[in-house]
């Protein structure tokens, strides 16, 4: 998988945006909430979807992830411009998930990690997506997270990640 320096640069502008998602008031999430909907509604329709299968600090958590991913695309003319259909989202989806099914049937470690590292080498947002999985294996809450439930949104929120490279 090849880093480079634009993934770098990223690191400490996404760490910035970590910081600042942290410390939102009641009247910032209102208001990010409100521009994410108008923008992409079904990006915080799925967020809002998962208020059923998780606890509210699980949920809190995953928000702030999803807010993570808003911040970084936001000012992606596309992403401003063109929704994320739910079918967008689901073929994406597909893919991640028939893919993590071959790895999980694959007996060769190598072919494994080649698999992982050709899926990663293609995404354009490597550090956003560090920074997710940063936040997936340092918040108290999340780490006692099920782990199924876990490993599902992270697909959701990698799929998205994926759209909205995309479109």
């Amino acid at each position: 998988m090849k880093i480079t320096q634009k993934d770098f640069d990223e690191t400490t502008e996404l760490a910035g945006t970590l910081t600042k998602i942290d410390n939102l008031s009641a009247e910032d999430v209102n208001t990010l909430s409100d521009e994410i909907f108008k923008r992409q509604p079904f990006f915080l329709t799925v967020l809002l979807g998962y208020r059923f299968d998780v606890t509210p600090e699980e949920l809190e958590e995953i928000m702030k992830i999803y807010f993570l991913v808003w911040e970084y695309f936001r000012s992606y003319k596309n992403v401003q411009t063109k929704q994320v259909t739910e079918t967008d989202f689901e073929k994406v989806q597909d893919r991640l998930i028939k893919m993590l099914n071959y790895i999980e049937g694959e007996t060769e470690q190598n072919e494994k990690l080649n698999t992982y590292s050709y899926d990663l080498d293609k995404l354009k947002s490597k550090a956003l997506l560090t920074a997710v999985l940063y936040r997936y294996d340092n918040r108290p809450v999340l780490l006692k997270m099920d782990k199924v439930t876990k490993g599902f949104i992270f697909v959701g929120i990698k799929s998205f990640i994926e759209c909205f490279e995309t479109i």
